[in-house]
């Protein structure tokens, strides 16, 4: 193994010296495609862990799941299906994240968690998610740059190498790849509802200011050429 690993944010000892298994106990992953089982929700949010109703409950809440499981005639006894068939992409991945949370994990992984969502539903599971990374260290893998936007560091991946890293808005000023790829998420929303719900809404102005520079370039281009 690498002896250059780095040490974990939470406690500063060196991954080397952790037991695999015990740490391995205090990771949580959220993916893409969430895997749910035919069983009810609420074993599904208990997976793994011998949890109380009210503990069910509560990573329910936190994950912003409660409310549409309660409008369920059966409540946390609802089965949801072969691969959670009887859900919405956005309740299975509330549902993922309530279980990811009923284990308290000290390191959270998101592997692109909203990317395959609506605006609607991705707004309610990244205030689900803006929830969860209170009080521990989270790991967040996405292209839709609104979920990274309050990160305390960004780190741009191109062509396999790290291109740059830094704050949003630190990366915002910069300029670089990380600026062109938020302008470009910009001009590819239609709906004004999706640019709000990303959080980048604050840049539509300066997306559209800078086409329209480009335009006006272009045009006295063409004026100059006989």
């Amino acid at each position: 193994m690498d002896n250059n690993l780095p040490k974990t944010v939470k406690s500063g000892h060196n991954m080397l010296d952790l037991d695999p298994q015990w740490f391995r106990k205090k990771i949580s992953i959220v993916s893409q495609e969430p895997v749910l089982f035919a069983c009810s929700i609420k074993e599904n949010i208990a997976y793994g862990k011998e949890a109380t109703q009210d503990e069910i409950i509560e990573a329910a809440k936190k994950a912003n799941a409660h409310e549409f499981i309660n409008a369920f005639e059966e409540g946390y006894d609802t089965l949801v299906g072969e691969r959670g068939v009887r859900l919405s992409g956005g309740q299975k991945q509330r549902v993922a994240i309530a279980r990811a949370l009923i284990m308290d994990p000290a390191i959270l992984l998101l592997d692109e968690a909203t990317s395959a969502l609506d605006a609607e539903s991705e707004h309610l599971v990244q205030e689900a998610i803006d929830r969860a990374m209170v009080g521990r260290t989270v790991l967040v893998i996405a292209h839709r740059l609104s979920t990274v936007r309050t990160a305390s560091k960004v780190v741009v991946i191109k062509h396999g190498l790290v291109a740059e890293t830094g704050s949003h808005d630190e990366l915002i000023s910069k300029g670089g790849v990380y600026k062109k790829l938020v302008l470009r998420q910009l001009s590819s929303m239609q709906d004004r509802a999706a640019i709000i719900n990303s959080g980048l809404d604050d840049y539509v102005q300066e997306s559209d200011d800078s086409d329209e520079s480009d335009s006006e370039q272009n045009l006295d281009e063409k004026q100059k050429t006989p």
